[in-house]
C-alpha cells in the first residue's frame, strides 16, 4: 500500500510539473508548427471573407513561431452560428480567431439575447483592418441637394434596402425617427448592385447606407459628374477622402439623441472585426495583437489589399475593447430610444420577390 501512494505520489508530481511546463511555453514555443484558424461567419468571396484571408495571408509572419494560417467560413445566423462557436466552443488556447460582421458584437445589447452566447466585452479583441464609413446618396433628379432638404421636403425621399433587419433598412428609420429626415425605405434588394441599378431606373431616390470603400472604387466617378450627391457620412469619424461631406453625428445639437446615434454608429466603427474567445492565455492574446499590428504595415499586405480594393485602416484590439466597454455601459434608457426608433417602420415596402423576415 505504502508503495502504491508511493507511484501514485510521484506521477502525480510529474503530472503537476509536466502542466506546469505546458502552462509556461512561450508563445514561439505554442505556435511553432500550430495551425491558427480565422473563422469567417459569412460565405466564401464577400468582403468579410476576401478582407480575412488577405489578413490571414500576411499574419502568420509576425505570430512568434511562424504558425500556419487558414481561413475557414462557417456561414449561419448572420455570423452568430460563428460568433457563438468561437467563443463556446473552440479550443481557448489562441489558435482559434473569429472574423464576424461588424454587427454581431453588439447583439447581446441590441439583438436577441436568446441566440448570442458570448459576452462581447469579455471577447479578446485582436483589431480590425479598417473602419468603416458609410454615406447616404440621393440621385440628382430628386433635387435634393443637402442634409438640410430632407427635413423641409414635402415628399419623402425613397431608398433602397435589403433585408428588414439591415443597416440598409433600419438606419434610415432611425434618422428618420430622431432627426426628422423624410426616409421611406424599399426592402428586398438582394444586395448593393440592384439597389444601385433601382436608384439609375428611378425605382428608389437613392440609398441611406452605402460604405465609400464599396462607392470609391466602382462608382466615383457618379460622384465626380454630379450624378449622385452625397449628404453626410456615418460612423464616428470622418472618412480622410471626403473631409467637407458632414458627419451625421455632428447633426443635431441634442445630447440625448448624439448618444443614441453613438451607440449605433460604433458599429462602423469596428470595420471588419476579429476576436480570441475567452480565457486564452493573455500572452498569446498579446502576441496575436502584436501580430496584427505588424501586419496592418506589411508591404505585401498592403500591396494585396490594394489589388482587392480592401482599404486598410486599421482600429486595434485595444480600442476596440474600450469601445466595446463604453457601448455596453450605455444608460439603458438610451438603449430603449434606439430600439424603438429601429422598430418604428409603419410604411416601410417589402418587394413581393423578397420573403425577408424582420429581425427581432
Amino acid at each position: 500500500m505504502l508503495h502504491a501512494v508511493r507511484v501514485a505520489t510521484i506521477f502525480g508530481a510529474f503530472a503537476v510539473a509536466s502542466a506546469g511546463t505546458a502552462f509556461a511555453q512561450s508563445p514561439a514555443e505554442f505556435f511553432k508548427d500550430k495551425t491558427v484558424t480565422f473563422y469567417v461567419g459569412l460565405s466564401a468571396g464577400g468582403g468579410y471573407d476576401v478582407n480575412a484571408r488577405v489578413v490571414a495571408r500576411h499574419i502568420g509572419k509576425y505570430i512568434p513561431g511562424n504558425p500556419q494560417v487558414i481561413v475557414r467560413n462557417m456561414p449561419g445566423g448572420g455570423g452568430l452560428v460563428m460568433t457563438n462557436y468561437v467563443a463556446n466552443v473552440a479550443n481557448k488556447d489562441g489558435l482559434h480567431i473569429g472574423a464576424p460582421q461588424r454587427g454581431i458584437p453588439f447583439e447581446p445589447l441590441l439583438g436577441d439575447h436568446s441566440n448570442a452566447k458570448f459576452d462581447a466585452v469579455k471577447l479578446n479583441w485582436v483589431g480590425s483592418a479598417n473602419t468603416d464609413t458609410s454615406v447616404a446618396v440621393v440621385h440628382k433628379r430628386t433635387g435634393v441637394k443637402t442634409w438640410q432638404d430632407l427635413r423641409t421636403r414635402e415628399k419623402d425621399v425613397i431608398v433602397g434596402g435589403t433585408g428588414i433587419g439591415t443597416e440598409s433598412v433600419t438606419v434610415p428609420y432611425i434618422l428618420r425617427n430622431l432627426l426628422g429626415f423624410k426616409y421611406r425605405v424599399i426592402a428586398g434588394y438582394p444586395g448593393g448592385s440592384e439597389m444601385n441599378l433601382a436608384m439609375l431606373r428611378g425605382e428608389v431616390d437613392g440609398r441611406g447606407t452605402f460604405s465609400w470603400t464599396s462607392l470609391k472604387p466602382h462608382l466615383k466617378e457618379w460622384v465626380d459628374t454630379g450624378e449622385i450627391i452625397v449628404l453626410y457620412q456615418q460612423g464616428l469619424r470622418k472618412h480622410p477622402d471626403i473631409p467637407k461631406i458632414p458627419l451625421v453625428m455632428d447633426l443635431t445639437d441634442d445630447p440625448e439623441i448624439k448618444k443614441v446615434l453613438n451607440v449605433q454608429f460604433t458599429a462602423f466603427e469596428l470595420g471588419r472585426p476579429y476576436f480570441l474567445p475567452e480565457n486564452v492565455p493573455a500572452d498569446r492574446v498579446a502576441a496575436i495583437r502584436n501580430a496584427f499590428n505588424m501586419a496592418m504595415k506589411d508591404k505585401d499586405l498592403l500591396a494585396d489589399a490594394d489589388k482587392l480594393n480592401q482599404e486598410v485602416n486599421p482600429f486595434t484590439g485595444e480600442e476596440m475593447q474600450k469601445v466595446l466597454a463604453d457601448i455596453y455601459a450605455t444608460p439603458k434608457n438610451l438603449i430603449e430610444r434606439l430600439a424603438n426608433a429601429t422598430k418604428s417602420k409603419p410604411d416601410l415596402k417589402v418587394l413581393e420577390s423578397s420573403k425577408t423576415g424582420e429581425k427581432k
